[in-house]
């Protein structure tokens, strides 16, 4: 029996991690849950908060911007575990992650308010055109 599960974690430009744990704990919406090797598969989503993970040698952590939890269980396998995340921080010191996390969440949202600055201008200007085509076109 594989004693282990398989942990991959990936944001949309990163393989953050790929590592092997004994056991992990993840803040899902309707609690914390435990995840074990031999986990029944399941799928969640998942809000900000922290991933507990233990390895042979230490406690480790993972700290993630939304996104899902994917439990596969597989015949003569690990038991693998894939979180699809906007953004995350792994380390050992969990405040550390924290913080790192929070900077790079502060960074995604100002590129998402231009992104939206940007789009509402050329919506606006797309708009303003269309308008002008339509008197233009009224004028004949």
């Amino acid at each position: 029996m594989i004693e282990a599960l398989d942990l991959i974690v990936l944001t949309p430009d990163k393989k953050v991690l790929q590592t092997s744990a004994k056991s992990m704990q993840v803040l899902l919406p309707d609690g914390w849950w435990g995840i074990l090797p031999g986990h029944s598969p399941m799928i969640s989503y998942i809000d900000s908060g922290i991933v507990h993970y233990e390895t042979e040698k230490a406690t480790r952590y993972i700290a993630l911007y939304q996104g899902t939890v994917e439990v596969q269980r597989r015949r003569h396998e690990a038991t693998r575990v894939n979180i699809l995340t906007a953004a995350a921080e792994e380390g050992e010191d969990l405040n550390a992650v924290k913080a790192a996390l929070e900077q790079r969440a502060e960074r995604l949202l100002a590129l998402a308010k231009e992104a939206n600055r940007e789009f509402n201008q050329i919506r606006l200007s797309l708009e303003k055109s269309l308008h002008e085509a339509q008197i233009t076109e009224m004028g004949l």
